[in-house]
């Protein structure tokens, strides 16, 4: 069984740093807010919507969801997340507290939205039925999930490049899969014993920004969690050449535009309704 309590630790101590905090909001940027109108469109968020964002993080889908003229209730662990989501979303309401014990009322939400935070749940079923406690029956659930080993685009390509050129005895803590629920036969038998139905899995293709090609290193190792727990435990040498195999990446798959290079970043959108 994982050791919750060092998964949890590595985690909290991680998007509680405010440096990783704005990392991910600036390196992610472009492709959270991709993702974002997605998420927004299928849980259907409108006037008549009283939502929860869900590890809002920096706050892309509740400011995309308030854009819809829902009423939505953001919810991170993090203060340095909610710092920022405050700036993006200041509309909505601020809870900083746990995903797997929250502390609304059975019923209170027409939807939820979890753009890329159910890889942080440390029990992704508890997480589930958490979430389906504080929906009403018939409400929406929808949630992103980043591609991972294998895929086409920069999580694929990091995987690559760690498994070829780094030291694999570091090892990050026991914990689910980050990629898991990218398997729609898992998510479905997940979800409808959380107590969903019509359950769906889509491809939503995304990307990342960045200004030269060696800079997408730093938006794996500067804002995201567990890629910035194995990168730093790496030698310079090491890190200097995953570095230049995913810059070498980029040139020759990124498309260039004048504001930088759009590089693939795919991931699957689940969408499910409350039973």
């Amino acid at each position: 069984m994982p050791n919750q309590s060092t998964f949890e630790d590595m985690e909290f101590k991680g998007w509680t740093d405010p440096k990783i905090a704005r990392g991910y909001a600036d390196g992610f940027a472009t492709a959270t807010r991709l993702t974002a109108r997605h998420l927004a469109a299928a849980v259907v968020a409108g006037p008549d919507t009283h939502i929860l964002d869900l590890c809002t993080g920096h706050g892309i889908v509740a400011a995309e969801l308030l854009a819809a003229r829902a009423s939505v209730v953001a919810l991170d662990f993090s203060e340095a997340m909610l710092a920022l989501a405050k700036e993006t979303a200041p509309s909505a309401t601020f809870v900083q507290g746990n995903a797997l014990e929250m502390t609304f009322a059975d019923q209170s939400f027409d939807a939820v939205t979890v753009g890329f935070g159910v890889p942080h749940f440390p029990d992704p079923a508890r997480g589930f039925a958490e979430i389906a406690r504080v929906l009403r029956p018939g409400g929406r659930l929808a949630f992103s999930i980043w591609c991972g080993q294998g895929s086409a685009g920069a999580l694929g390509w990091l995987f690559e490049a760690y498994g070829r050129l780094a030291d694999t005895s570091i090892k990050l803590p026991d914990g689910p899969d980050a990629h898991q629920f990218t398997d729609h036969g898992l998510v479905r038998e997940t979800l409808t014993t959380a107590g969903f139905e019509d359950i769906t899995s889509q491809d939503v293709p995304s990307e990342l920004l960045v200004k030269s090609p060696s800079d997408i290193f730093d938006v794996f190792d500067k804002g995201a969690v567990r890629a910035a727990v194995l990168l730093s435990g790496q030698s310079e040498d090491t890190r200097g050449a995953i570095r230049a195999s995913l810059a070498e990446r980029v040139q020759m798959l990124g498309r260039h535009e004048a504001d930088g290079y759009h590089v693939q970043a795919p991931c699957v959108m689940v969408s499910a309704t409350r039973c």
